[in-house]
């Protein structure tokens, strides 16, 4: 999945010559956590709420100030056509909530945030219709998902989803969700096939 498929488009944008204050007023209305600063549709700069407590902390601006105070140099975006791993890996190493997204001109086409990605993952998960969510322990060995996928064709089940965690102590933690409520006969067959079924549960949307 890419990015540009998720994001939120037509994002709310300032200049840099938008006023502190105004700024402030606009993320108490909204809730927003951030803001991308944009000079001619080109990123110049993210603003978010801490910066504005920074600016009135610190530097105590006089009335007026703007939010070319605020900025700071090469702002960390993701393109649209990056995948979305990518976002989700800049918004947890850097602890952001959003980054600001550019198209192929290097404008700012949208944002994507922490909300964004967790809809990815619903989505994702396939958590959306009813299912089985099945937790197994198998050996890290190759081929290992080959098999469990093959058990779960014989029973004539789709697979909604199917996540790996990576391996503790030379196992490797398995979360397989099947499209049926049904589920006794294939978990009893996946434990006859040596797989550790370690939880079942149903998840409605």
């Amino acid at each position: 999945m890419k990015v540009g498929e998720w994001m939120t488009r037509q994002p709310v944008s300032i200049e840099p010559g938008t006023p502190v204050a105004d700024v402030y007023r606009l993320m108490r209305e909204t809730g927003f956590e951030g803001l991308p600063v944009t000079r001619d549709g080109f990123l110049v700069g993210v603003v978010t709420p801490w910066d504005v407590l920074k600016t009135v902390m610190e530097r105590s601006p006089e009335a007026g100030a703007t939010v070319s105070a605020l900025l700071v140099g090469d702002p960390v975006s993701v393109g649209e056509d990056e995948l979305l791993e990518a976002a989700a890996f800049l918004l947890h190493r850097h602890d952001f909530d959003f980054l600001p997204v550019l198209d192929r001109n290097d404008r700012v086409i949208g944002v994507i945030t922490k909300n964004d990605l967790f809809r990815a993952f619903v989505a994702m998960m396939g958590l959306e219709s009813p299912g089985t969510r099945i937790a197994l322990l198998v050996p890290d060995r190759v081929g290992q998902l080959a098999a469990i996928t093959a058990i779960v064709q014989r029973h004539g089940i789709g697979i909604a989803s199917i996540a790996t965690l990576p391996p503790r102590q030379a196992r490797a933690n398995v979360v397989l969700r099947v499209q049926t409520t049904e589920a006794k006969a294939l978990v009893d067959d996946l434990m006859t096939a040596g797989f550790r079924v370690t939880e079942v549960s149903q998840v409605w949307a």
